[in-house]
């Protein structure tokens, strides 16, 4: 029957062209929104959306829904219908969404109607034509790379001792730098590009201060016990396991330290940074899921013990009001893992997983936003 259905409104297919202008409330151009009529109305391919608001569309095939994001605002169309939901309301744009030809179509009451009802602050219609804010553009456009430790802190020590941690990071980072930019449209900043000592809040603090939209912290880790190997990513929360604590405890040791001591230690816990934990927290969900993708891509590519994901409770991510999270790459007091992490084609191993994992959440966010 939905095949018959489409048949017959592909022969009811008009060829009318029409347009409804765009007006913004800044010196914008305008734009247009080209519309078609099929079956006696005026329909517009899904894609003008993108256009004139820079809105992120994906079609849900499993589900069989359409998604659209707008303003912040995700909008749910069931494929075939004209019924969305948002933020748990539901609205009838009076005429069903097409597909034809694999190109997907909203008729004209779904701008000129339903957006002017589901945004009113954002969007009118008006003398027919559209009055809008300036489209939002909330894509992953800058990035901020954490090489750990440095300075007079030398980070984690090698199993031969003369191998730091604070400089095979920074040369992983730098390397990242160089291919996100290249591959990507974004822009990379590092907390430190030379042999210095930064602190924890710093570190956060830099990342506020230019607006990152993904802070990923990177570490090599350490172990009493030689044997102990592999790669693990961590996003922030409680430290769930003796594990987790043992990781935080080291990265959080540098407070201690090289940062003044319990004095230092007090301005991590205070209100202020309470309440920071309660704005990063709006961003758990996305920490974890570029948590999954770096660790999936890490040991994919490596072939290296997988320690898994973990959450714990991290000085440099508290107060990262965007996505953020720290990599362990490896057990630098493991002497084999030394050797590997000291070559230069085993750091282009991690800095192409790394890559992936970045460009798979970004693209995956960059759609959902």
């Amino acid at each position: 029957m939905k095949y018959i259905l489409l048949m017959l409104i592909s022969v009811l297919f008009s060829g009318l062209y029409s347009a409804i202008e765009v007006e913004y409330s800044s010196n914008l151009s305008p734009e247009t929104i080209n519309t078609i009529t099929i079956a006696g109305e005026e329909y517009f391919n899904i894609f003008e959306l993108n256009k004139a608001f820079k809105a992120f569309i994906k079609e849900d095939v499993i589900d069989h829904r359409l998604r659209i994001n707008l303003y912040g605002c995700q909008l749910i169309i069931l494929m075939e219908s004209s019924f969305l939901t948002c933020n748990g309301d539901i609205y009838n744009f009076e005429f069903p969404l097409l597909q034809l030809n694999d190109k997907l179509f909203l008729p004209r009451t779904f701008l000129t109607e339903s957006l002017p009802l589901i945004l009113p602050d954002q969007i009118k219609f008006e003398e027919n034509r559209l009055k809008v804010e300036n489209p939002s553009d909330n894509r992953i456009k800058t990035i901020v790379l954490d090489p750990g430790h440095g300075g007079r802190d030398p980070g984690a020590v090698g199993y031969s001792g003369s191998t730091y941690e604070k400089d095979l990071v920074l040369e992983i980072a730098r390397k990242l730098k160089k291919v996100l930019e290249k591959n990507l449209d974004v822009e990379v900043l590092l907390t430190r590009d030379c042999d210095e000592f930064v602190s924890l809040q710093q570190r956060t603090e830099f990342a506020n201060r230019h607006k990152a939209d993904l802070f990923v912290s990177i570490h090599i880790n350490a172990h009493h016990n030689t044997k102990a190997k592999g790669i693990e990513v961590y996003y922030l929360s409680t430290a769930k396991t003796d594990g987790a604590r043992a990781v935080e405890a080291l990265e959080n040791s540098v407070v201690y330290d090289y940062e003044g001591g319990e004095e230092a230690v007090k301005k991590y816990d205070d209100l202020a940074f309470i309440l920071a934990d309660m704005a990063q927290s709006e961003h758990l969900e996305e920490s974890y899921q570029q948590s999954v993708k770096l660790q999936h891509y890490l040991v994919d590519q490596t072939g290296a013990n997988d320690r898994g994901v973990k959450q714990a409770n991290f000085f440099v991510l508290r107060g990262a009001f965007m996505p953020a999270v720290l990599l362990e790459l490896g057990y630098i007091t493991n002497k084999e893992e030394e050797k590997i992490l000291k070559k230069s084609s085993y750091q282009n191993l991690l800095v192409s997983a790394i890559f992936k994992g970045i460009k798979d959440f970004k693209y995956k966010f960059d759609i959902m936003q």
